[in-house]
């Protein structure tokens, strides 16, 4: 069941992270990310697959999910944040059935020290359709 929307998803959990590490040349992990994996010097990214909902443009037809996708830009000492995210959202818009929302931007206290780093967080949903079932 779903299978065409399964492969969908799983393909696009792979093109994602491999788009952004290519033009980018960053390390980017998906979900979380351990203190010891952090790069010294804090620029990468993290994507983050969040819940699934029904879509508001397709309640009528009840067939399509949205599912939010947070890419976590973290960048420090870098000062065309900006243009990077023009280019994020660029690459990111290629992949089949993913649009992109909005960004939140802050500045991070790095522990314990006077440093900051940027990190921006873009938000992507991703339209997902399903099958009914067959009446049980």
């Amino acid at each position: 069941m779903n299978e065409r929307s399964k492969e969908l998803i799983k393909e696009q959990n792979r093109t994602i992270p491999q788009v952004l590490a290519d033009h980018f040349e960053l390390p980017v992990f998906q979900d979380n990310i351990n203190n010891d994996e952090v790069p010294p010097d804090h620029n990468y990214f993290l994507v983050v697959y969040g819940d699934i909902s029904r879509s508001e443009n397709q309640k009528a037809t009840g067939r399509h999910l949205s599912q939010d996708i947070y890419v976590v830009y973290l960048s420090e000492n870098n000062d065309e944040v900006d243009e990077n995210c023009i280019d994020i959202i660029t690459l990111l818009e290629e992949v089949k059935a993913i649009s992109f929302q909005r960004t939140t931007k802050e500045r991070v206290q790095k522990a314990e020290t006077s440093e900051y780093v940027d990190r921006v967080t873009l938000i992507f949903s991703r339209m997902i359709k399903y099958e009914r079932s067959v009446s049980i």
